[in-house]
């Protein structure tokens, strides 16, 4: 018996522990986050480079250019050729040089099979003229794809940077307007007591309300700015800010 209650204890101490260590854990990374931007931003930056659609487009352009420039370089293989051939009759033998001639007839020689192997290469003169300027034109592509994923970069880097700030002002803003709207809160009950003991007139009662609802509008609207800009972050950097804070 003891020792079951003992395991019991044991196993709440150790759930009471890991709950404890997730809320520290999500503290952290909104600590992190909105304290510590030259660490955020890197993140969110490379995050949302690698989930872009247009980025991995502009890879794609990248390497049909390189793999372009590859082929117009060997282009010139294709006037290459390999040639065979096979021949029989009489014909001088400079290989061997023991081979006698006839003192008779000179022409006189025994016949011999002959076998010859060659290589060819024909290019005309205006491929040969246009290999350099396609060559060029090919590198001038490649550099032109390489310069538009900078670009697409230098893009993406100044959303992050903006929705960032947004975020982050959103949140103070919305901090602010919440204790605003308690402080209303505050004095709209303070407001409600004092018109039942008739200390204040209905006019007045009136105005503090007034004053919680506009409060709590506003409230609401910087709370939905907070969470929508939140949302549009998470959807461009393609996965939830805690995973990436956490390095999951």
């Amino acid at each position: 018996m003891k020792k079951f209650l003992l395991s019991i204890l044991l196993s709440c101490s150790i759930l009471l522990a890991f709950g404890q260590s997730n809320s520290k854990l999500t503290a952290d990374w909104q600590e992190r986050f909105f304290k510590a931007p030259e660490v955020t931003l890197p993140l969110l930056i490379d995050a949302a480079v690698k989930y872009s659609a247009q980025v991995e487009k502009l890879d794609a352009a990248k390497q049909i250019a390189y793999d372009n420039i590859r082929l117009s370089r060997k282009q010139v293989l294709n006037g290459l050729a390999v040639g065979t051939g096979y021949s029989y009759g009489s014909m001088l033998n400079t290989v061997n040089g023991d081979q006698q001639v006839s003192q008779i007839n000179a022409f006189n020689m025994p016949a011999r099979a002959q076998y010859n192997v060659g290589v060819n290469l024909s290019l005309s003169l205006g491929q040969l003229l246009s290999r350099r300027y396609e060559l060029h034109r090919q590198e001038l592509v490649l550099k032109q794809a390489e310069s538009d994923r900078k670009t697409q970069e230098r893009e993406i880097r100044q959303l992050i940077i903006n929705t960032y700030q947004e975020l982050t002002l959103a949140k103070v803003t919305w901090e602010q307007t919440v204790d605003a709207l308690q402080s209303a809160n505050v004095n709209k009950k303070i407001a409600d007591k004092k018109f039942k003991l008739g200390q204040i007139q209905l006019d007045e009662l009136m105005t503090v309300n007034d004053l919680y609802t506009k409060a709590a509008l506003v409230q609401e609207q910087f709370k939905n700015k907070y969470e929508t800009t939140f949302l549009l972050l998470e959807e461009l950097i393609g996965m939830n800010l805690n995973d990436l804070m956490n390095g999951k």
